[in-house]
């Protein structure tokens, strides 16, 4: 068992930075600031974050940590931060580790006693699915998608039979054919989002069925960074009635459940949606 105490000790540590996805306003005042004080800054690319940092003005020395040097430069950086050095680790956009190779560093310094501080702050597919329209309890991600059509489609698999909202991400020119790959496994009437260019100036979010937003990708060509976001299966036939849900979060709530708690149990082991069955229920309560 290991327990870390973030700010006990005055020592090495490593700070996980949020940047923002595409608007640089997004910025926060405490990102800001622990980039200021670091010694040193970790970068997936050190091109893309100087922007930024020249943006907000920051002028700490900055260390290439990407995937390709990840595994030797991980340990180096650990050193250092028991030598007493405060790093900030950022990805090129959005939450460290989320679409990087952040969690070797993290490894290592779980392993050598270093604190991890996390900072909150931007991740695009949050960002999209806040936006989306579909229940965001529960949601999987999946990140980035094998390139080949062949090994996507297990991921369709899951996405297709998933009482959850299955979010990934795509580059613009794989964008059709991907899409045209996933109506291979998943109905054409399913209900999904696309949002591209989050935070910028050209940020926008193409909803409707997979046929549409197919048919919509034929006729405009794909530019931007691409979160896709696909609707709960609604397919599966709910076993209880309505007021038979009700009543099981009754009992619940009377063994000493709160109301929140038991609607959120009720809904996830019958498959229901939360926020439907939140709604029946004080409804039913009026």
């Amino acid at each position: 068992m290991q327990r870390q105490s973030s700010y006990d000790k005055d020592e090495g540590k490593l700070y996980l930075v949020p940047t923002p996805i595409g608007n640089l306003e997004d910025i926060t005042i405490r990102a800001k600031n622990i980039l200021q004080n670091a010694d040193y800054i970790a970068a997936e690319d050190t091109r893309t974050s100087g922007i930024l940092l020249e943006k907000i003005g920051v002028h700490n020395r900055m260390l290439a940590f990407h995937k390709y040097n990840s595994q030797e430069r991980a340990p180096e950086l650990v050193k250092m931060m028991k030598e007493g050095a405060v790093i900030a680790e950022i990805s090129d956009a959005g939450m460290p580790v989320i679409s990087d190779p952040g969690y070797i560093l993290v490894q290592h310094c779980i392993e050598n006693d270093i604190a991890v501080i996390p900072l909150p702050g931007a991740s695009a597919f949050t960002t999209a699915l806040i936006a989306s329209g579909f229940d965001a309890q529960p949601f999987t991600y999946y990140g980035f998608l094998p390139r080949k059509l062949g090994e996507q489609q297990p991921f369709f698999n899951q996405m297709n039979d998933a009482h959850a909202t299955s979010i990934f991400y795509e580059a613009p020119h794989r964008l059709s054919k991907t899409l045209a790959n996933m109506k291979t496994v998943i109905s054409p009437e399913r209900k999904i989002v696309v949002a591209r260019e989050l935070t910028k100036i050209h940020e926008e979010f193409i909803r409707g069925t997979l046929e549409e937003v197919t048919n919509y990708f034929k006729q405009n060509t794909p530019r931007g960074e691409f979160v896709i976001l696909i609707s709960p299966n609604s397919d599966q036939p709910q076993s209880l009635t309505w007021p038979e849900l009700i009543e099981l979060v009754d009992r619940q709530v009377s063994q000493g459940e709160s109301k929140k708690s038991a609607i959120k149990q009720v809904a996830t082991t019958n498959n229901v949606s939360k926020n439907e069955l939140y709604e029946r229920y004080h409804q039913e309560k009026l």
